[in-house]
């Protein structure tokens, strides 16, 4: 009797995916009539016994008979606008049928992650709407839709090798690097897109930081320049993004692969806890309401040129790291990171990674390295919020980070 209990799980696994569809399509049935919590409970179950039985012909023709009673629904109701309903009723057959398939280990965690995110995306019916009919412009979806094709016709044909000086120059990986950063870049543009101008500052802050914190720092000293009342909360929203650039660090080192993450990540997440905990005190003493969000000015970062730009940049922080190091041997990581941090961190932080991989420097030396970048960063974003915010705007600003380096560098020092 031990075989039937895998049979009995993904059963139930298929029931809880047509529990999850039905109850979101019967919530949407007071606009149009079409099936709900019970015809999707009863494909889920028809999905499930094609998978349990494994035979090819089974379902076939299950998914056959299901297709053909839609359609014939479908006549019979002439008034409905859209077929979103029978498509997800065939998705919901096939991931039944995923889920109950036992040759594949997977196949049930797959499909109730994809049953989720089908969820999700049938919910956010109005909000999806209103970002492609309102939000989206022609030219960014263009300017998307291009980047991402030229990303699919140039990454396959590139070589995967190291060449040039001290081979700095690996065409495939800074082709994928470039993908990786415009893609986080692309998921702060894209939220601050969909949510609109009517965020508050706090959620503002932890976008621009997604985004890009210097756009932010720049966006925030400006308002606190026009609207000098409220320059300590706009301050509090600068030291709030500019925390969130360490996990984001952390997210790229990740990506990077290699063993630096696990080397960088206690100082990361010690600026972190520090950067968020001063920029609570100031929340909390700045009175009054979080306030309306600041509009900051992110191009989108799926375009070909900029990403053609910040590649150059990247091989140029590329070659400059591992000349330093070859020349200067550790002790160049730090002029090499100070000088890339000033410009860029996500470059240097990659950088970093590789050269760490490699085995050319040690993990000590390139965290130093990451901690030097964010602070020549910071350099020059505490001078924005001088120059466009005010002497206290600045102050506070320079205070949050210099919070966030004292705890790093204190961490640095009792790990000898």
């Amino acid at each position: 009797m031990d075989h039937l209990a895998p049979a009995w799980i993904s059963m139930g696994e298929a029931l809880l995916i047509g529990l999850i569809v039905g109850i979101e399509r019967e919530s949407d049935k007071r606009e149009e009539r079409h099936a709900g919590v019970r015809d999707f409970i009863s494909i889920a179950i028809a999905g499930g016994l094609c998978g349990v039985m494994h035979q090819a012909w089974i379902t076939a023709a299950g998914l056959a008979a299901i297709t053909a009673m839609l359609i014939v629904f479908r006549v019979q109701t002439p008034g409905r606008t859209g077929i979103t309903t029978e498509i997800v009723a065939v998705v919901t057959f096939l991931l039944c049928v995923l889920t109950g398939t036992p040759d594949l280990v997977w196949g049930s965690s797959l499909a109730i992650a994809l049953t989720v995110v089908l969820a999700l995306f049938l919910d956010a019916r109005g909000a999806l709407r209103k970002f492609a009919q309102e939000t989206l412009t022609e030219l960014e979806y263009w300017d998307t839709l291009r980047f991402l094709a030229v990303v699919f016709v140039i990454l396959p044909v590139l070589p995967n090798g190291e060449f040039g000086p001290y081979g700095f120059l690996n065409p495939r990986t800074l082709w994928i690097f470039v993908i990786l950063v415009s893609s986080i870049n692309y998921l702060g543009y894209f939220l601050q897109k969909y949510m609109g101008e009517d965020q508050g500052l706090r959620l503002t802050a932890v976008l621009g930081g997604i985004g890009s914190t210097t756009a932010a720092t720049s966006a925030f000293a400006k308002e606190a320049g026009e609207s000098p009342e409220r320059w300590r909360q706009l301050a509090s929203a600068t030291v709030l993004s500019n925390t969130v650039l360490n996990p984001r660090v952390g997210v790229l080192l990740w990506l990077a692969g290699g063993p630096l993450l696990a080397a960088a990540l206690p100082v990361l997440a010690a600026m972190t806890v520090a950067g968020l905990a001063f920029a609570w005190w100031l929340m909390k003493t700045s009175g009054g309401a979080p306030g309306q969000g600041s509009q900051i000015k992110v191009g989108n970062p799926f375009r070909i040129l900029p990403a053609l730009k910040f590649g150059v940049l990247f091989v140029i922080v590329r070659l400059l790291a591992r000349w330093s190091v070859a020349t200067f041997g550790e002790g160049g990581i730090l002029a090499s990171s100070l000088v890339g941090g000033l410009v860029d961190v996500d470059a240097i932080s990659f950088s970093l990674a590789g050269i760490t991989r490699g085995g050319q420097a040690s993990e000590h030396a390139a965290v130093l390295g990451i901690v030097s970048a964010l602070a020549a960063n910071a350099v020059v974003k505490t001078g924005f919020a001088f120059s466009s915010g005010g002497k206290r705007f600045g102050w506070v600003a320079l205070a949050g980070f210099a919070v966030m380096f004292s705890a790093a560098a204190a961490l640095l020092l009792a790990l000898g």
